[in-house]
């Protein structure tokens, strides 16, 4: 089976992938008395017929001994058929590099391009593998003693040969296949380093306008306090003798919340080395007794019923045994 892709154009002018797939079934029945060999394609009616007309082509009466005469044949018809698959592929990486300005916030056709590179590269792997189980196979029929006593084994030894030819092409195929699929998961990244970059300069540009008006608020604010009066008839401001009480308490407590912002958790890592652990959140849970459980390796959740009480413990990334 093979997914062939392209690029049009739909109803409004956008940018669209279609795709059909090209499946080939094949049955064959080898007769070891008469060396007649019945075989039967069908699914894909076009690339049947294709298959079929390269099989008749490439027949040697010589290897008809040998009941996988007619593999190399089509296995070569479906490795043509991936290459194109893998350069349709390809050509829509190209395009979306040549034109990334123009894709950068169409995310729902950048998404598509790895989803068809998706299915391709599992056909490449499908067939390498099935062509894997067919080279097996072949050599254990070379290996029997009817293989081993035919006049005709050099052409037994072409058609192993010949298999070996195409593994050894479905595999760069699939080599091939892999650097496309990290080239659009690099495209992807950029992408959204880019999404992330705008974000951070629209938060910066929303920053700048905070601190354009954090000094006119912080004078407003010092100004406001009971600390100043303002006489109108006078017009006389007046400071009280205890404005000295506003900085004893506003400079020690700006200093303690930036040493707690910058070195908060590096002094609880050597105060209570344990803060970060879930047996410490354990032992805080007032449960004397918990339901012994076991968690999957995945993200998950437990809930432990004690006393009529409902806990919630969320678990990530690795295996816990609670008990």
């Amino acid at each position: 089976m093979v997914k062939r892709v392209s690029k049009v154009l739909d109803a409004h002018d956008v940018d669209e992938i279609k795709y059909h797939w090209v499946k080939l079934n094949a049955v064959t029945r080898w007769n070891a008395s008469n060396n007649r060999t019945d075989i039967i394609l069908f699914d894909h009616p076009q690339f049947a017929h294709l298959s079929g007309d390269s099989i008749l082509r490439d027949i040697n009466p010589r290897e008809l001994g040998d009941p996988f005469w007619a593999y190399p044949s089509m296995v070569e018809e479906i490795a043509q058929l991936h290459d194109v698959t893998i350069w349709e592929t390809r050509n829509l990486l190209r395009d979306f590099e040549l034109r990334r300005a123009f894709y950068r916030f169409n995310y729902k056709y950048l998404h598509e391009i790895p989803r068809h590179m998706t299915h391709v590269n599992e056909m490449v792997y499908v067939t390498e593998s099935i062509l894997t189980s067919i080279q097996k196979h072949h050599n254990h029929f070379l290996a029997t003693e009817k293989a081993a006593d035919a006049p005709p084994r050099m052409f037994f030894l072409n058609i192993q040969s010949r298999l070996d030819s195409l593994h050894n092409m479905v595999t760069n195929l699939r080599h091939r296949a892999e650097s496309n699929n990290a080239r659009i998961q690099n495209e992807m990244a950029l992408t959204y380093n880019d999404a992330a970059r705008i974000d951070s300069s629209a938060m910066r540009a929303i920053s700048l306008i905070g601190l354009l008006f954090l000094p006119a608020a912080f004078v407003a604010a010092i100004f406001s306090t009971s600390f100043f009066n303002f006489d109108a008839p006078t017009g006389i401001w007046k400071l009280s003798s205890h404005f000295w009480m506003y900085w004893a308490v506003a400079v020690p407590l700006t200093v303690v919340t930036v040493v707690s912002w910058f070195f908060g958790p590096v002094i609880m890592d050597r105060v209570m080395p344990q803060w970060r652990s879930h047996r410490w959140l354990m032992s805080e849970l007032d449960h004397p007794k918990v339901l012994k459980m076991t968690f999957m390796d995945d993200s998950g959740a437990l809930f432990g019923l004690d006393d009529d009480k409902l806990t919630l413990i969320l678990l990530c990334h690795k295996r816990m045994l609670i008990s």
